[in-house]
């Protein structure tokens, strides 16, 4: 199993994130989880059995499934995590109608065949969910997609696509708008502190990192100056 644990200690009790790489696009599927056995999902794009067999494996109880944005790799999961558990869903409104629309989702493009969902929560920026003593908040960051987020936990920083070691996610794709992605990118800039970045593709990286690197993000700083 693909599938990297690490310790964070700033949340009271000890959270643990769990990586499952998952479905053909190799997405990072996180499993963010307490001492308490209290857990959420974020962006579960297939392999259900397997994120269920863990949450079992870890005698987990699923709180919430939050969602980064609606592309079909990052959501093709959820409608049988959320029967099995009976988890909340939580997505941005500005990608609610892809939960239950192939041509919105893009799984019409791979010829998927996709299960509609209802979400039970709409985020807005700055919503926050509470699960033991962790703390979820959302972050609205268009660009992607319309509904794209980031998402904060502690010094966790879950970025969907929006924010990748030395790059940012595409905007050529329906919904994306590179305008609006370089704006997502000067407000995470501008966030107070560090963070650890768990994208939704490929390897972990740091804010702090991509503040200095990214070149992405330093066209997004420059073109505010002057």
């Amino acid at each position: 199993m693909n599938a990297l644990t690490v310790n964070i200690g700033d949340q009271g009790e000890s959270m643990k994130i769990e990586t499952l790489v998952v479905g053909y696009l190799k997405t990072n599927c996180y499993v963010v989880y307490d001492g308490s056995g209290n857990a959420a999902v974020i962006d579960p794009g297939a392999d259900a059995d397997r994120i269920l067999d863990f949450l079992r494996e870890k005698s987990l109880d699923l709180k919430y499934i939050f969602l980064t944005h609606g592309h079909f790799d990052h959501i093709m999961a959820v409608p049988e995590l959320k029967n099995c558990t009976g988890a909340k869903v939580v997505i941005a409104e500005g990608d609610a109608e892809s939960l239950k629309r192939a041509d919105r989702s893009l799984a019409n493009m791979v010829s998927m065949d996709q299960q509609p969902v209802e979400p039970d929560l709409l985020a807005t920026d700055g919503s926050c969910y509470e699960i033991g003593e962790m703390r979820f908040t959302y972050i609205l960051t268009p660009g992607h997609t319309p509904g794209s987020a980031v998402i904060i936990c502690g010094n966790a920083m879950f970025s969907g696509d929006t924010l990748f070691e030395d790059d940012c996610g595409r905007c050529d794709l329906p919904g994306g708008d590179y305008a609006e992605m370089l704006r997502s990118l000067r407000k995470l800039y501008a966030l107070v502190g560090d963070y650890d970045v768990y994208p939704g593709h490929d390897v972990k990286t740091t804010l702090s990192r991509e503040r200095s690197y990214n070149v992405n993000m330093l066209e997004a700083v420059r073109s505010t100056e002057g």
